[in-house]
């Protein structure tokens, strides 16, 4: 584990490994009170954390369970209160709920579910409060601002330090693999105006949930997780069009490339997530593109 001090206020932690959706970096902010944002920094790391140094509040950017699953832990090492996005609510209380709508749409139910439960550990959430993007944190940050980006899921949200001119960016896609939007909840379209929005606010560092910290031509990063999406867009279709089919495609990789190297079950699960990024593809494709919903993106290819 990796702690960087940011400013007085935030420092940027992130874990040894992210392996296996195991973890992300996360940031700690000691303001009128100690708030953790996505501070999963693996099985073991994590109750050591709450144990030492406890906080008084613990926030999920979103439900996918890298970012959420530490949040069972909370209640057993302190006394925090958990805030989850309202729109995400079933995610964090429900099993069903969560392989129903996640890879059991997709005809991996079984499989995931004993992954998520026997090697991720989930458990439903109680005690916990929501929030949506109008939330103020009044006893804990009042600097801080909520951001509604979704897309990667219903209720992303990305959090802003308008002072220090700092994001916390979540799960937006700041690293080298780029936007995944792999569940049939997620959309692109919704991504793409996540990342016009964030694009859009005064900002001099992003912190990332699995990039590390961007300091550096910010406004062209952005501008690059949209080129790669229609880049993804435009080799699907160029792929059609020399007649190769749907699972060929899905086979080669949308998202995840090298799959024959991988393992079952982790080789099954990617599998399911590039057929479900294909699917979002597919739909727009026959819509007339992502250039036809956002014209003014088409410099940016």
């Amino acid at each position: 584990m990796k702690k960087t001090r940011i400013t007085d206020k935030i420092t940027y932690v992130q874990p040894d490994s992210m392996a296996n959706f195991t973890s992300c970096s996360g940031i700690m902010i000691g303001s009128k009170k100690k708030i953790w944002i996505d501070m999963n920094m693996g099985p073991v790391e994590t109750p050591k954390l709450l144990k030492t140094d406890p906080p008084d509040a613990c926030i999920i950017t979103h439900y996918h369970l890298d970012h959420s699953i530490w949040t069972r832990h909370v209640k057993d090492y302190s006394n925090a209160t958990v805030f989850i996005p309202q729109s995400e609510e079933n995610y964090f209380t429900s099993l069903e709920f969560v392989i129903e709508n996640t890879a059991g749409m997709l005809g991996v139910g079984d499989l995931w579910q004993d992954f998520v439960v026997k090697t991720l550990g989930y458990r439903e959430l109680d005690g916990y409060e929501c929030y949506t993007e109008k939330t103020v944190f009044t006893r804990f940050a009042p600097e801080l601002v909520l951001i509604e980006t979704p897309g990667h899921s219903p209720g992303h949200t990305s959090f802003y330090f308008p002072d220090e001119k700092i994001l916390f960016s979540g799960d937006m896609g700041l690293d080298r693999f780029g936007p995944w939007y792999g569940w049939s909840d997620c959309s692109i379209p919704d991504v793409v105006e996540s990342i016009l929005k964030l694009d859009g606010l005064d900002v001099d560092l992003v912190l990332t949930s699995h990039g590390g910290v961007l300091k550096k031509d910010i406004q062209t990063v952005w501008a690059g997780l949209i080129k790669q999406i229609i880049h993804r867009e435009k080799k699907i279709v160029r792929q059609l069009e020399r007649g190769i089919t749907k699972e060929e495609i899905i086979s080669r990789g949308v998202f995840f490339s090298n799959k024959d190297k991988v393992k079952p079950p982790m080789k099954q699960f990617l599998d399911m997530w590039d057929g479900s990024m294909y699917n979002h593809h597919e739909a727009l494709i026959r819509d007339g593109g992502l250039v036809r919903l956002f014209p003014g993106i088409s410099h940016w290819d």
